[in-house]
């Protein structure tokens, strides 16, 4: 009976293998432990960080003439607060203030005194003024339009915080 041995060398390079194997599968699945996604957060999480980085920007008291077809002057007065989730937008609001504010003027000079009153011009002009504002602070300085760096807009919303008609 002949016996075939496997020579010592060889012993010695199939272990030399494995071993390189088992390494590999071990880093591998430890790249796969540390690398994988985490769990995505859920909307109400989105919420609560969204919520944390709000900021009302203040843009005061804007006064200004209606237009009247019974012949008697009319006046508006509102307070506007924008709200953005972006902090650094409060102070290119303020550089650009006197802009953003004349915008909303001419806006509000254009309304006539018997519909302003009704819910959906309101509607309307707040987004009308979103609209205003974030054009001009998406352009430099109101002449050219910036390129656009993100689909989101600086500003999320606009409120009227005090809304009279005389």
């Amino acid at each position: 009976m002949a016996v075939n041995k496997t020579s010592g060398k060889g012993k010695w390079i199939l272990i030399a293998i494995i071993v390189i194997l088992v390494l590999l599968l071990a880093s591998a699945a430890g790249w796969w432990f540390l690398l994988r996604p985490s769990a995505a957060p859920t909307p109400a999480q989105i919420a609560k960080e969204r919520e944390a980085k709000v900021k009302f920007i203040d843009l005061g008291s804007l006064v200004t003439n209606l237009q009247s077809s019974d012949g008697s002057t009319h006046y508006i007065q509102v307070e506007v607060q924008l709200k953005t989730y972006d902090p650094s937008i409060d102070a290119k609001v303020k550089a650009l203030m006197p802009e953003i504010r004349n915008s909303i003027l001419l806006l509000l000079a254009a309304q006539h005194a018997d519909q302003v009153g009704q819910p959906q011009v309101r509607t309307d002009l707040l987004n009308e003024i979103k609209k205003r504002v974030n054009g001009i602070l998406d352009s430099d300085g109101g002449t050219l339009p910036a390129a656009q760096t993100s689909a989101k807009q600086p500003i999320a919303a606009v409120y009227f915080s005090s809304f009279v008609i005389q």
